[in-house]
């Protein structure tokens, strides 16, 4: 395993563990599944392009937070072919400017982090347009190496967040 990759499943488990999820959470019954969403990713990123559709995670918390900012919030986990593409938007419930976290692995590793609170490693956006039970995310950002991502990342449905490892 490269060491790029080892530090980016570090820096996206700390991410993931620097938030919290409040409220209305969806907890399965032991040994319950959803059915995986499609999530079709259409992106430029780092000079490759990474383009993909398959089954994916796609899910949602109407209250969570993060670095204490509480926020809506939208994660997507999709890989195939050997790439990965991992997303986590936060929409701040005081109106403050949204914040996303946002990592594709293939020929290049390219991760970008407007997280207030965490280590910003980059610059740009992410706008969801909802549409049925899913959505997709535009996306229009600039690592702080200066590797730009650009396109879109579509899922056909969200599921709730579910709390794991215990109570929140």
């Amino acid at each position: 395993m490269k060491y790029s990759q080892v530090l980016k499943g570090a820096m996206v488990a700390f991410s993931l563990s620097a938030a919290t999820v409040y409220g209305a959470q969806a907890r399965r019954p032991a040994g319950e599944s959803a059915a995986a969403p499609t999530v079709k990713v259409s992106l430029s990123a780092g000079g490759q392009t990474v383009t993909s559709t398959g089954a994916g995670r796609c899910t949602h918390a109407g209250t969570a937070a993060i670095y204490g900012v509480m926020s809506e919030m939208w994660m997507v986990n999709h890989q195939a072919e050997g790439r990965s593409t991992q997303l986590t938007l936060w929409r701040p419930m005081d109106g403050k400017e949204e914040m996303f976290s946002l990592s594709v692995s293939g020929a290049k590793d390219v991760s970008i982090s407007t997280v207030r609170g965490g280590t910003v490693t980059g610059s740009g956006t992410v706008k969801f347009q909802a549409k049925d039970k899913g959505g997709t995310f535009a996306i229009n950002a600039k690592a702080k190496t200066g590797e730009a991502i650009t396109g879109t990342i579509e899922c056909s449905a969200f599921s709730p967040a579910v709390a794991e490892g215990g109570d929140l």
